[in-house]
């Protein structure tokens, strides 16, 4: 909003208006020139500059950025799932279990305000899924159930919006897993307060894990993780040839480097 402009002077005080605006000029000639006023943040600059910093693995960094172009435009559903990214990203970085829950729980909270602003947008959903996901680690067993039907369902919601998004599928082959190695102790629970989960099973993982390797054979953690489907299934010539696949692959982010670490540490073992 520009300043209001100086506000009408009667007639009889215009002539020593025009003197102060000279004794003004005067001064501003023999003074230093004011430090030209920096223009404000352009948010698309912003969000540009956040997306350099993830390139860069410069996480907090991000954040910051994504979280100043927010300021702007508070309800643009991009920003707000890079936002919800950052924070998933830095749940492995936390420094405490309190401060790893705080950002599960942010990054939850926006991919679901994403998901209400922008109901056609798969990765919204996908980015919802993942933070259920990512929670299910800080909830009781009975939510831990609740969120896993979340969990499937905004994946194939992903799906629907769009075949080709590969982590979709990799988050079908989690939950997959996941459910097919359920402890006892939570089928039964499952059982008594839903009635049951979904049916799911380690061959379904595989089927997953290798419709996303499909769509984006660079990913290693597609290949880790079906890499350990396979040692669930016994299949461990099928997993040597994932972790070895791993290991030619050049790693994404800090994550991808562990899994090629524990990929290493799992061929030398096997």
């Amino acid at each position: 909003m520009k300043p209001k402009g100086p506000a009408r002077r009667p007639c009889h005080r215009l002539f020593s208006a025009i003197v102060a605006l000279a004794c003004n000029a005067a001064l501003a000639a023999s003074s230093p020139a004011p430090s030209p006023v920096s223009a404000p943040p352009d948010p698309a600059q912003l969000i540009q500059q956040g997306d350099a910093q993830v390139k860069a693995r410069h996480i907090p960094e991000a954040l910051a950025l994504f979280e100043q172009a927010a300021q702007f435009t508070p309800d643009d559903p991009a920003i707000l799932l890079r936002i919800s990214q950052q924070c998933d990203s830095l749940i492995p970085q936390a420094k405490s279990p309190a401060e790893a829950q705080a950002f599960a729980t942010r990054a939850l909270d926006l991919a679901k305000k994403a998901v209400a602003l922008a109901p056609d947008n798969p990765k919204a959903h996908l980015a919802l899924a993942v933070a259920y996901g990512r929670l299910t680690d800080f909830v009781d067993n009975r939510t831990k159930i609740e969120y896993s039907r979340y969990i499937k369902d905004e994946a194939a919601e992903t799906i629907q919006l769009d075949p080709n998004e590969d982590y979709a599928y990799h988050v079908l082959g989690r939950w997959n897993y996941g459910v097919a190695t359920l402890s006892p102790v939570l089928k039964l629970m499952a059982r008594y307060i839903y009635g049951g989960l979904p049916d799911a099973s380690l061959e379904d993982a595989v089927r997953d894990f290798k419709k996303a390797i499909a769509i984006a054979p660079q990913r290693i953690i597609h290949h880790h993780e079906l890499a350990r489907a396979y040692v669930a299934l016994g299949q461990l010539d099928d997993a040597r040839k994932e972790w070895q696949t791993e290991l030619n692959l050049t790693p994404e982010d800090h994550e991808s480097e562990q899994d090629q670490a524990e990929a290493r540490s799992n061929l030398q073992k096997n």
